[in-house]
């Protein structure tokens, strides 16, 4: 089974078999309680944003007939909105609102191929959680933690198998202390722990707090283009020298 097809059977199948399907990459053999603590849902859950709605508004932001940002409300309340950002007719990016209008989440789609690669979660417009699909499966295996907008943690599942066996610990902003799982036991190995900063001998560059490249906020009040006045020609020309006598 491919690796896409198991991503779709997984979404199938539903956590009501989720510790099971875990036991079957394992070769059937039952977790242990460790085992099953460091088990994940894997599952690529996209949350609806009705685009059909009548309240819906569409934008056509490059002028070539097509929807690029499609804006749904309640009242003034924006609910959600959903991007095309290079004009392929797929939405790239899809941002949810909170009742007070502060993005409470993000999604992304970031090889063009229609499924959410990452989802990210925000409270009061304040980054929480990252969770990402990077080995183009369909499904999950990077899970990273923030505080108050900090990256502090991250976990992978480095080979498909729903079981986290990697973790990094960020001490300090851009210094992880990383730790790994060869022997699917759920836990650090000993011996395995690796200082990043202080075996490698890097110093995080002075841009602190360590943050990760973002992509646009969408946050604007207005996503239409706006003219850019012209404060040249509302300048007064300037009064020409009095002749010295």
């Amino acid at each position: 089974m491919g690796r896409r097809q198991l991503g779709r059977t997984w979404s199938v199948l539903g956590p009501a078999t989720f510790f099971c399907l875990a036991c079957s990459q394992h070769g059937g053999v039952a977790l242990t309680p460790t085992q099953q603590a460091a088990v994940r849902d894997v599952e690529v859950k996209h949350e609806a944003c009705d685009l059909e709605a009548g309240s819906a508004e569409r934008l056509d932001v490059n002028g070539d007939g097509k929807t690029d940002i499609t804006l749904v409300r309640e009242g003034q309340r924006d609910v959600c909105r959903a991007y095309d950002l290079n004009f392929d007719g797929r939405i790239d990016v899809w941002a949810y609102y909170d009742g007070s209008g502060k993005i409470r989440r993000k999604e992304y789609d970031f090889d063009r191929d229609g499924h959410v690669d990452e989802i990210a979660t925000f409270a009061s417009g304040v980054i929480t959680q990252r969770q990402r699909a990077t080995l183009l499966a369909t499904r999950l295996d990077t899970w990273q933690h923030y505080d108050k907008g900090v990256l502090t943690r991250a976990e992978r599942d480095s080979d498909s198998d729903a079981m986290v066996d990697a973790w990094w610990e960020y001490p300090q902003p851009g210094c992880p202390v990383i730790h790994t799982d060869a022997n699917q036991d759920g836990k650090p190995d000993p011996g395995t722990t690796i200082d990043y900063c202080k075996e490698t001998g890097y110093v995080p560059p002075e841009r602190q707090y360590y943050r990760q490249a973002e992509g646009p906020s969408f946050e604007q009040q207005s996503v239409a283009p706006t003219e850019v006045e012209n404060k040249a020609a509302e300048t007064p020309a300037s009064e020409p020298a009095k002749e010295t006598k």
